[in-house]
């Protein structure tokens, strides 16, 4: 009987810490205005993104174009500029991949579609050599913005060797315009359809799963999963199973501007949790919806501070390329990954506790 009453008790105080953790959410949803923070985020930071992205894959697309008809060193240095220009402000498109940019059918996401990585050079020059261009395949490796920066960047060799591979085979051509293209229609689609998307994502303001505040918020910490996962832990040999490093398998080797599009990739999570648009306005984020909770303010402290501890591990890498930074001063790198790591909960569980939306994905790893 006594074991019993204990039981009766315990299962009393659990249901009331349920009851209070709910109440806790309720408290949030109906002090925040949830349609504020999505109108503020797709204003400033997810439409200026696609728009520039398309814009700046034009400036892109068009020096290929001028490659193709004249192949000088200086065009071809052109391209490349203009590839680092599209791929760093594309950084800041790729976290928004629900929507018009979400999977569909046997399609995957837009990041998955036009900038998967690392690439497979040995793909891609298979599909050269079967004057391949169709793209009628899985091999999202094979293709997109980093097979692009294979072709025109060929970690290794020299502008006259590049060149000279291009000369020697038209087919290595109409498979590079064929993959800008390819970025070019997937790109562009989404874009416009985001301008007609928009209003039912703002419209759309509960916090269940399928709400745009869910969306925004699992794509953000999946966005942040992957700077941390996927352009270092990999690279550092720090993932699950992993017994060696793969430096070559930072995001952009070829072009060696991996470690500036890490940096533009951490910004740009700096500005969905901010709310600070991509001109610099100041705009709604996660932080407004952390300022109006129980808790909030704590943890926004709490995030704030290795947010900075962050940064700093960031400013101190060197400039050039990740993959020689991992292959010559490890510790560094690995000291930003473990930051990065630290940085998780609270943007994970601890956020996701207190503005009461639940984590719809699974990183893989644990955290």
């Amino acid at each position: 009987m006594k074991n019993k009453t204990q039981l009766l008790i315990i299962v009393g105080i659990l249901l009331i810490c349920s009851c209070k953790e709910k109440d806790k959410g309720m408290d949030a949803s109906l002090a925040f205005d949830r349609g504020a923070l999505l109108q503020s985020i797709s204003k400033t930071i997810i439409m200026p993104a696609y728009d520039s992205s398309v814009f700046y894959f034009s400036i892109f697309s068009q020096s290929i174009q001028q490659f193709k008809h004249f192949q000088s060193e200086e065009n071809l240095l052109v391209a490349q500029q203009n590839w680092k220009q599209f791929a760093r402000i594309w950084q800041y498109a790729a976290a928004f991949n629900f929507g018009p940019a979400a999977e569909k059918g046997i399609k995957k996401t837009l990041a998955e579609e036009i900038a998967s990585f690392p690439v497979s050079s040995s793909k891609i020059e298979s599909f050269i050599l079967a004057k391949d261009t169709s793209f009628a395949n899985f091999d999202r490796d094979a293709r997109g913005i980093f097979a692009v920066e294979y072709l025109i960047f060929d970690e290794g060799l020299n502008s006259t060797e590049i060149l000279q591979k291009f000369t020697k085979d038209n087919w290595r051509m109409h498979y590079l315009l064929a993959s800008v293209n390819h970025i070019g229609l997937n790109l562009n689609w989404v874009q416009t359809e985001w301008k007609t998307y928009q209003a039912s994502f703002v419209s759309n303001v509960g916090t269940d799963i399928g709400s745009s505040t869910s969306l925004l918020y699992n794509e953000f910490l999946k966005y942040y999963e992957g700077l941390k996962n996927f352009k270092f832990g990999i690279p550092l040999g720090r993932r699950p199973g992993q017994t060696t490093t793969l430096p070559a398998h930072v995001e952009a080797y070829y072009s060696g501007y991996s470690t500036n599009l890490a940096r533009e990739h951490w910004k740009c999570v700096q500005l969905i949790w901010s709310g600070t648009g991509l001109n610099g306005a100041q705009g709604i984020g996660f932080k407004s919806y952390l300022e109006k909770v129980e808790g909030g303010n704590a943890l926004i402290t709490l995030t704030q501070n290795q947010v900075a501890a962050t940064q700093t591990k960031f400013d101190a890498l060197p400039a050039g390329k990740l993959s020689d930074a991992i292959n010559k001063n490890f510790a560094l790198v690995d000291e930003l990954h473990n930051d990065l790591l630290k940085l998780t909960r609270f943007y994970k569980s601890d956020l996701s506790s207190l503005i009461g939306i639940a984590v719809t994905y699974s990183s893989g790893d644990g955290d």
